[in-house]
């Protein structure tokens, strides 16, 4: 009867070769400022993007909604030059906890904590604090009730206010993630096509646009990145899971690369602002246009030519119907 056990003459193909390779590579351990940023380049054609979109001025008032793990809040501050500082408000929180094998995790949400309950409060209280600009970043997978949300965010913004959300849909992304990681990112997400109708039912103006920023880093970087569950997306996974995935690459589609990396990320910027008043006449308004369309107040008088063939049989009609 032969045994169950595999014992070392049967090793799956290339298992020696990925050992050895394994012990070769040496990912280093990043510090905090490489592994939290995708370059000087990449933070370059970021913040220009965020200054298009925004449309930030030196006297608004804004408030930062993300992760504190990589927040952009102060920098922010800095490159804008704000006169007032940004207030920062943490999306919502989870606590994962590993199953007992170690290669699941499973998200337990902490109620009563975030921008949801910061701007339900606010609401609530009828407070007058409004804000010029809200920015929330790489965070609608923390939100339980996305449009109630939205709805808050649209009381506590002013006529002129503008909001932007800067989205990386995850079945969107050209990031070098594993192929778990692909997987789990895309069902632990709000579509973003679920993300731009909330905001229009809620009567916002909504505009969208994707744009694909380039990455340049030495590999051992990136992987580094993976294994610190960055971008924050990748705090869904285990820690087994990523080693296993950090593994599938380094075996893989980056095993016989140079030392460097190039790829796109993908990121979405979705901006919305208040309505104007609803007209007293009939309007037309489109989903995604800034102005309502108005008819003009004037008389219109229409002719229609007959040709005398059709004024005979229009007669002839007419009197058929008096008899």
């Amino acid at each position: 009867m032969a045994s169950a056990y595999l014992g070392p003459e049967r090793h799956p193909p290339l298992s020696v070769i990925s050992e050895s390779f394994q012990t070769k590579l040496n990912i280093p351990t990043l510090l905090p400022e490489d592994m939290l940023s995708f370059g000087v380049e990449y933070e370059k054609t970021f913040y220009s993007l965020v200054d298009e979109y925004l449309q930030l001025g030196t006297t608004d008032k804004l408030i930062y909604i993300g992760d504190t793990r990589g927040s952009i809040a102060q920098i922010i501050e800095e490159k804008f030059c704000l006169i007032q500082p940004v207030q920062t408000v943490v999306p919502g929180h989870f606590h994962y906890v590993e199953t007992e094998d170690g290669y699941k995790v499973l998200p337990i949400r902490i109620s009563h904590v975030g921008a949801e309950e910061f701007f339900r409060n606010l609401t609530e209280t009828q407070s007058t604090e409004k804000f010029d600009r809200i920015l929330l970043n790489d965070c609608v997978r923390y939100l339980e009730e996305p449009r109630t949300m939205y709805q808050n965010m649209l009381k506590c913004l002013t006529p002129n206010g503008r909001i932007l959300l800067i989205h990386r849909p995850a079945e969107l992304t050209t990031l070098p993630y594993f192929t778990d990681a692909k997987h789990r990112l895309v069902e632990n997400e709000l579509s973003y096509t679920e993300i731009i109708k909330d905001l229009q039912d809620c009567r916002l103006d909504v505009a969208w646009q994707l744009e694909c920023l380039p990455i340049q880093m030495k590999k051992k970087r990136w992987l580094g990145m993976l294994r610190e569950k960055y971008p924050t997306q990748m705090e869904v996974l285990s820690q087994n899971e990523v080693v296993s995935g950090i593994r599938e690459l380094t075996e893989g589609s980056m095993k016989y690369q140079g030392c460097m990396v190039e790829f796109n990320d993908r990121l979405l910027f979705i901006t919305a602002t208040p309505c104007q008043q609803q007209a007293t006449v009939p309007s037309l308004h489109r989903k995604g246009a800034d102005q309502v369309c108005v008819p003009q107040e004037t008389c219109l008088k229409f002719t229609m030519k007959v040709s005398p063939k059709q004024l005979t049989e229009l007669t002839e009609d007419v009197c058929c119907h008096d008899e």
